[in-house]
Parts: C-alpha cells; structure tokens; sequence
C-alpha cells in the first residue's frame, strides 16, 4: 500500500531516549535472594507543537503525548495520580511539571518498594536542548532537573528534532506489580535515537503520528512480544520500532530512516516496559493470521500496525470497544470488525475477515505509473441479488458470501461487494467495497470504500474512504477520506481528508478539508480552501473563513462580524484624522488580513459628531520594525449625539505606515480619501476642514476629499 507522508516533517533528528537510573547493584547479592519489591512508576508527558519563528507547527506531538500516555496507564504500571500530562507546555510549564513531580515522589511512603519515572516530551528541539514553543531548555538543564527527582530509575523519551547531542496506587485502579521479578535488578542507563545524526525523522498523515513512536506504541501494546510472554522489554520495543520504522520509510521523500541505540544495562533479567497481563481488554490474534495488520477504534484512530507472521499467535492490549482491522497482502486486502470487551479475550481468526477491493492508487516514489490499479481479490459472484430481506435472498441461496452487480430489495439488500448498482426501498448494505451506485429509500451502508454515488432519503454511511457523491435527507457519514460531493438537509461528516465540497443545511465536519465547507455550521481541522456559514471552526486554515463568527488557530482571511485567531492579530488603535479628533479603533483577525471597527468624536462649533465605521483590511510587514496597512470601511456619522439625529454615510480607504517601537506600540501615520453620500434631506458641509470635490450621481451630487491621519497603536 503506497504511504502518504505528510508535508509537515520533524526538523532534524526524531529521538525517543530510555535514561535509567545510573548505579551499580550490588554484586554480591544473589538474585533470587533480592526482596521483590513492589514498582511504582510516575508519568510526566509534555506535547509541545511551536518551536519558534521559523519552524514550522508540528502536527501530532499532543497525540503522541496523549497516546504513550494512555499505553502507560493501561499497560505500563502507571497510575492516574502518578501522571501529568501537558500539551503546548512552554519551557516555564515543564520546569514546574518537574518540580511537581519532584515534590509527588518525596511525598510517597518508603515502604512503597522501588520508585520509577517516565518522562517524555514530544516536539521541537536543536543541538542544544529542549525548545517547547520556542523557549530552549538545555539538555543539561533537563538532566539536572531530572536528576533531581527521588526515584531509583529514570525513564526519559524525548520524541524531538536535532537530538543528536542527548545520545552523547494512588487515586487509581490498583495494578498487578508486574515488574516485581528480576527486571528489577536491572541498573544502568540506555539511550534509543528514532534516526541517524544525518537523517531526518518523519510524520505521516496516514497514520497521525511520527513513525518511529507510533511503532513503539504498537510495540509496547503487545506487537513486539517476540518471546511471547505478554510482556513487553526495552530490547524487544526498540527491536520491532527499529525493523518497522525502516521498512515503512524506504521509499518516502525523505529516505529510510534508521533508529540507534546506546544501551548500557547491568543486573540480571530484562527492563520490562509494559505488562499485557494487566490490560483491561486483550485482542488475541490467531495462528492462522498472516500479513500486515492495521488496527482502528471506531474514531478511525490507528491504534496498532504490525506485521503478522502465520503459525504462532500474538496478544495485543487495547482499551474495550469496537475496532476495525484491515489486513493487507500482496494484491489483497481484507477487513473485519470485532467488539474487545473488558476482562476477557478476543480472537481474531483469519475466517472473521472478508475480501476488499483495492483501491486505484497515484504511487509516490514507486514504480508504477500513477493512477493504476491494483488487483482486487477473488470474490465469488452472483450476478444478481433479488431480496426481501437479507435472509430472503437470492445471495443466501447461491452463496453468502457473494459480489453483486445488481442488488434489488423490496425491504432491505445485503451485499458483500458491489460493482454496479443497488436498489432497496429501505436499506442497502454492503459489507466490502461499492463500486457504482447504491439508492434507497432509508439508509445506504458501505463497510469498505465508496467508488461512485449513494443516494437516500435518510442517510449514507461508508466505514472506509470514498470517492464521488453522497446525497441524503439527513446525514452523510465516511469514517475515512472522501474525494467529491457530501449535499444532505442536516449534516455532512468525514472522518480523515474531505477533498472537495460540503454542503448542508445543518452542520459540516471534516478531520482534514481541502475544498469547501457551506453550511450552518463548519468544522473542520486544518484546511485548505473554504468555510462559508454562520459559524466557521477549524485549526490551521489556508484560505478564506466567511461568516458571523470564524474562531482557527491561523487563516489566512478571515470575513466576519467576529473572527477569533489563536495566532492572529488584535490590537487597539488611537489616532486623530481630519474629521474627527479622536478615533478609537480595534482591529482583529488574522497576521494579515484584519476586521476594522472604529468609533470617532469631532466636537467642533458647538456641534457634536459621531462616528461609527466597519472596514476590512490587509496588514504587510516590509522592514524590520516596519508595515503597511490598508484598508476599505463604509460607516456613518450623525450630527448630534442622539441617534434620532439625521444619519450621514462615509466610506474611507486608508493607507498607513506603521512604526513598531515595541511589541505592543507602535506609531502610524498615513493618507485617507473619502467618500460621502450625501442625503437628498439634509448636508452636512463642514463634516472635513479639508478641500471636497462634488461627484455627480444622477439628481445629487456626492463628495470625494483626501484626508490625513496619524495615530498609535498598543
């Protein structure tokens, strides 16, 4: 399967780095004479995206954080009030983290047995050390602090950039003591780097994570258990987050990737990391299972990605809940869907799974040409499937398991593929992939990829990607990416990438939008394109938000009575021009594009003007310390304080240039023209002291002057 890499990259250098306690046990002790003391094992686990000016935003550092978080807790020993998890922490939040974490271990009972820490940062970092949101924090620093905490070992996973120079119960559910056996004999330190000095580290979109921590995750949830004991060692995680993270990086753009390690280990028995017998819910995967696996919760979240090897089986430890597997081999693909449930095992056999069709592909670094198609599988067919109901059925008669090219059902139709067309008064289901056009008068459902048009009065589903047009009275609902058209009365929904157009009366949502959103509401993650409706919602924004109001992280315009940008700007302004001599004026929006309100006073011969304006504009940096503004606003002013005062419109369009003194100050000055509309009731002459000219506009003439302003802004 061709591997989409997304564009953003890991800066330098992706490390995760195991530190143990350093220290020499002592040598005269006999290990099965060492008293089994109880693990205690802390958690402090920081995601941070920003690196600074002129790096760019990571994408996955708070799942990364989020999921070895939740691994930990599951399978790692780690209780609920031994862990801190914090996400775009800057350099002051990690240091009182760790002094926290400091002050929660002295505060534990000696009797507690063995005492461990588990610390790990996701984000950006150079040769020097640590740089969450752009704030360094040296690697030596970092020791010290660590250093500092009052534990036995010492567990650091630093998941950042140009890392090269590192390689030189409480409040919980009570857990089995798992690592009260000879592992905790083990003394030393070890150091794993996901990448060479010279290679870059890589994130993919495909998976939503960077690959050498997503592989270890996979590992520690039972994938690396290469003895089989449900348990999972340092030696056997950084084994399978090696082999895995090579393969799987050999022909992205930027090269294999090659993880090192410098271990230093001394004792008897193994580092065990996590413990597969204290999972609350275990998938066991059959002997007769072969391939490459990928493991979702019903969120669409990769959980686990492994490879599978036939005749033996393997455990994996997973959270309760329904999952989806796709199991992928040379020219064919499989998928099956199972419910783990806590306190027991689930097998997985090679019979739950049935047969996909491949999807046609654009390969990136491969050697096929773009756009082939990759062979589907074997799938028994019967042309035509007649049913009443899914029992009722002519594919219950001629074979269960069948692809139909034509599905007719009085009441409701069932296929396991279709490659043509499906009708049911109520509802269409396909278990596999559909390929041409399934309508009915109720719900479409596909449990694989959607090739072509699902039409329904009710809803549409698809659980895998899809591409064309889905159209409903209610919902249109894909768990994967869709390419194409989403139209319903109430919502429209895709779980992973929307590449195309949303449009609903109700709500739009999408993980990943490269396209346009219209609708009521608009939700999407980072974005690429359009978001037109009342309420615009996304992350990181490449394009226009149009509406009442636009809340994101970053956009590039946006158009609204109130846009709050995380990253944007938002300044107050004071200035004087030749109409009013005082201005107040609050500008917002994004680094540069910025919504204009202003109200202005000219108390001048015995008469008091208002004014009131709403403008849009363009912000341009051009020189250190130095910008350019522009603006277009159309308003009104009355000629008494009393609104019931006849009301004059004026439109202005600004040039300035602007001083930054400081961060928050700056000196503009600039030139104005303006426009007045002048009422055919009443006209006001002495709105400027400066020179107008008239404009003819059929019966009234206009009037047009130049204006001069100069202000500050704070």
């Amino acid at each position: 399967m061709g591997e989409t890499v997304a564009g953003t990259w890991r800066c330098a250098a992706l490390v995760v780095a195991v530190l143990c306690l350093l220290g020499a046990a002592e040598a005269t002790a006999a290990p099965l004479e060492e008293p089994r003391a109880a693990i205690r094992r802390y958690a402090l686990l920081v995601g941070s995206s920003q690196g600074g000016a002129g790096r760019e935003q990571l994408r996955y550092t708070g799942s990364d954080a989020l999921a070895l978080s939740q691994v930990m807790e599951e399978l790692g020993g780690v209780s609920a009030g031994d862990r801190l998890l914090l996400l775009e922490a800057d350099r002051a939040s990690v240091v009182t983290a760790i002094s926290r974490m400091r002050q929660l271990t002295a505060s534990a009972q000696p009797s507690e047995g063995r005492k461990e820490l588990v610390f790990y940062y996701s984000g950006h970092s150079d040769a020097e050390g640590l740089l969450p949101r752009g704030e360094l924090l040296p690697y030596a620093e970092l020791r010290r602090l660590l250093s500092e905490v009052p534990v036995d070992v010492r567990i650091a996973i630093v998941d950042s950039c140009g890392s090269g120079a590192l390689t030189r119960s409480k409040g919980g559910i009570r857990r089995p003591s798992f690592l009260s056996d000879l592992s905790s004999q083990v003394r030393g330190h070890a150091f794993l780097a996901s990448s060479s000095a010279d290679e870059v580290a890589q994130e993919a979109d495909s998976i939503g994570a960077s690959f050498f921590t997503h592989f270890l995750i996979s590992g520690l949830r039972g994938a690396a258990d290469a003895n089989r004991d449900d348990r999972v060692t340092l030696n056997e995680a950084y084994q399978f987050a090696y082999h895995e993270t090579l393969a799987r990086t050999e022909r992205s753009q930027s090269g294999p990737q090659h993880a090192a390690y410098d271990i230093q280990l001394a004792g008897s028995g193994e580092l065990v990391m996590t413990d597969l017998r204290g999972s609350l819910a275990r998938l066991n995967l059959a002997e007769d299972v072969e391939g490459r696996l990928f493991l979702r919760n019903w969120g669409n979240q990769l959980v686990a990605e492994l490879q599978k090897s036939s005749g033996r089986s393997l455990v994996l430890g997973l959270d309760p809940g329904r999952y989806h597997v796709t199991l992928e081999r040379p020219g064919k693909r499989f998928e099956a869907e199972l419910v783990v449930a806590s306190q027991g095992d689930a097998v997985l056999r090679a019979v739950d799974f049935v047969p996909m069709t491949l999807v046609r592909t654009a390969q990136r670094g491969g050697n096929g040409p773009p756009g082939e198609a990759v062979a589907s599988v074997d799938t028994p067919s019967v042309a035509m499937n007649l049913s009443l109901i899914p029992p009722l059925a002519t594919n219950t008669l001629l074979g269960p398991r069948s692809l139909n090219h034509v599905s007719i059902g009085v009441l409701a139709a069932r296929s396991l593929q279709l490659r043509g067309m499906g009708l049911a008064a109520g509802v269409s289901w396909v278990d596999g992939t559909m390929e041409g056009l399934q309508a009915s008068g109720l719900v479409n459902v596909a449990g694989g990829e959607v090739w072509g048009a699902q039409v329904a009065l009710g809803g549409n589903l698809a659980f895998g990607d899809g591409q064309g047009v889905q159209v409903a009275s209610l919902i249109n609902s894909v768990e994967g990416s869709f390419t194409g058209l989403q139209l319903s009365g109430t919502a429209n929904r895709t779980e992973a990438v929307m590449r195309g157009f949303q449009m609903a009366a109700g709500v739009n949502a999408a993980e990943t939008l490269k396209g346009v959103q219209l609708g009521l509401i608009n939700l999407a993650g980072d974005a690429t394109g359009t978001q037109i409706g009342l309420i615009n919602v996304g992350n990181e924004i490449r394009g226009l938000q149009l509406g009442l109001l636009n809340i994101a992280d970053d956009v590039t315009v946006p158009i609204g009575l109130l846009s709050i940008v995380r990253k944007g700007r938002l300044s107050f302004e004071v200035w004087a021009d030749d109409i009013a001599l005082l201005n107040l004026g609050l500008k917002y929006g994004s680094r540069h594009v910025y919504v204009l309100i202003g109200y202005g006073a000219q108390p001048w011969k015995k008469t008091y003007r208002s004014f009131t304006h709403l403008g849009l504009g363009l912000h341009v940096p051009f020189a250190p310390q130095h910008y350019l503004d522009v603006d277009l606003s159309w308003g009104k002013w009355h000629e008494k304080l009393s609104e019931k005062s006849p009301s004059h419109a004026l439109g202005q369009m600004r040039v300035m240039v602007g001083w930054e003194l400081k961060r928050r100050l700056a000196l503009f000055a600039g030139v104005a023209l303006h426009y007045y509309d002048v009422p055919k009731e009443t006209e006001d002459r002495s709105v400027s002291w400066l020179p107008q000219w008239e404009v003819e506009r059929g019966p009234a003439s206009d009037r047009l002057w130049p204006g001069l302003l100069v202000g500050v802004r704070i």
